[in-house]
């Protein structure tokens, strides 16, 4: 059923303040793939069940109401080895601050792959390769006999640092693991298919090897790019130099005892500050999980931070500090509103260093969100989608608004990415569709734009 709701008024701030093998698979008895390589989207569905704590559209009581207080799991990188399960899904939002940390280095290097048009990819498969596999793979699709299913992609440090102590303890039925730093899949140049004997001759007409015998599933492409597990070995030293500067390591690319020391020590949620591309950015990241006691506020602040200062609606919720990775519970809602959600960061003399700007419905499912990133830089789309939900087009003042991960205006990803030249209010329209592509949810609201040096 169709949902149109009424147009909204608010005020987004983004404020510029300061100048070998197919190593690691986990495989079936008749040879499928069943490892979970852990999809990095932040947008993904995984987490917490979206009604842990709202009933519906149902008003509460109250909303973002005390007990305010921190969540953060604490959960280092050995702990989740040894936790007795075979996933390395735990490792997500270190690994995709990791990309993004190798983005800053060599800006242009990765790309993405979903949305390739008859490309089906695991969703345990990072949608990351090293830029010359899409259009790579593109080509090859319409010489094979269909679908091209994917079941692994990229890889990063901490997820390829957990299969390999799993294969060297024989856990998780993992019969072949490279060693952190040397595996293919760190290059993001190879990728697992079950399909491979049906595909073999399309891909290698297009720049993949494949690996044969050894490890059927495996394809290297070998017609461009350039060796990655370095500079993913330097983006993670330098992601913890940035959080630890009482320990600093160097920052070479080798993987060395140091390395691998701190890399086991490191946070599987990821590190308080995230990737960086330079170091006078005042920006930072602003999101939110949703669990059974409401939503806890995840701040990425810019260096020096010591303290992140939330307010919801103008009224001050609590501060995240460093120690609990800047992360604040703030209580549950489900009132139907949106709310306008604010982070400042402070340094340690009570300085603010940076501040930003977002807004959330407060829903159970199909949330429509705006976020600031970077600049004059947003993200809108749906959060919690319903399941009929498949994709989405967010207009602006009328003209359709094309994504800037995807390249599409119709993005399956759920959200749509936009730097804007025109800020200022503008009217924003969200439309979801099922896979009939029928609408069936629009949502929506004025919105004032902002970015201020």
């Amino acid at each position: 059923m169709s949902s149109l709701r009424s147009p909204r008024a608010f005020v987004l701030v983004a404020a510029l303040l300061g100048g070998g093998g197919c190593d690691g698979q986990l495989r079936t008895n008749d040879g499928g793939l069943t490892a979970d390589d852990a999809p990095i989207d932040p947008r993904s569905d995984a987490g917490p069940p979206r009604d842990a704590f709202m009933a519906g559209d149902a008003a509460m009581p109250s909303c973002f109401e005390p007990p305010f207080g921190t969540s953060a799991s604490g959960l280092t990188i050995d702990e989740a080895v040894a936790g007795g399960g075979c996933s390395a899904a735990i490792v997500r939002p270190l690994a995709e601050q990791l990309i993004e940390e190798l983005d800053c280095l060599e800006p242009g290097t990765m790309a993405r792959i979903d949305g390739t048009p008859g490309l089906d990819l695991s969703s345990t498969a990072p949608p990351r390769p090293q830029t010359p596999a899409p259009a790579a793979l593109a080509e090859a699709i319409p010489d094979g006999p269909g679908t091209l299913t994917v079941n692994s992609t990229l890889r990063t440090l901490p997820q390829q640092l957990m299969l390999y102590r799993w294969y060297v303890a024989g856990l998780c039925g993992i019969t072949l693991a490279a060693s952190p730093g040397t595996s293919p899949h760190e290059s993001g140049l190879a990728i697992d298919t079950s399909e491979y004997s049906a595909w073999q001759s399309a891909l290698e007409a297009h720049g993949w090897r494949w690996h044969g015998a050894g490890d059927l599933v495996h394809f290297d492409y070998v017609a461009g790019g350039v060796s990655l597990p370095g500079l993913s070995v330097r983006a993670f030293q330098r992601l913890w130099n940035r959080n630890h500067p009482e320990d600093l390591i160097d920052e070479d690319g080798i993987y060395g005892p140091q390395t691998e020391s701190r890399l086991r020590m490191s946070p599987a949620e990821g590190f308080p500050i995230g990737a960086i591309c330079h170091e006078v950015d005042r920006n930072f990241a602003l999101r939110w999980e949703v669990g059974a006691e409401g939503y806890t506020l995840r701040a990425e602040p810019p260096m020096g931070t010591e303290s992140v200062a939330y307010r919801i609606d103008g009224r001050d919720v609590g501060e995240g500090v460093r120690a609990d990775g800047f992360a604040r519970l703030v209580g549950g809602c489900a009132d139907g509103m949106g709310h306008r959600i604010d982070a400042v960061a402070h340094d340690t003399m009570g300085a603010e260093l940076a501040a930003r700007t977002a807004y959330v419905e407060a829903r159970a499912s199909d949330a429509m969100f705006v976020q600031p990133r970077a600049g004059a830089t947003f993200e809108i789309g749906l959060e919690r989608p319903s399941a009929a939900v498949v994709a989405i087009e967010v207009d602006a003042d009328g003209t359709p608004l094309a994504d800037e991960v995807s390249g599409e205006t119709r993005s399956t990803r759920r959200a749509i990415t936009r730097t804007f030249t025109t800020l200022g209010t503008r009217h924003l329209t969200l439309r979801a569709y099922d896979d009939a592509g029928s609408v069936i949810v629009m949502d929506e609201a004025d919105v004032e734009l902002v970015a201020t040096p």
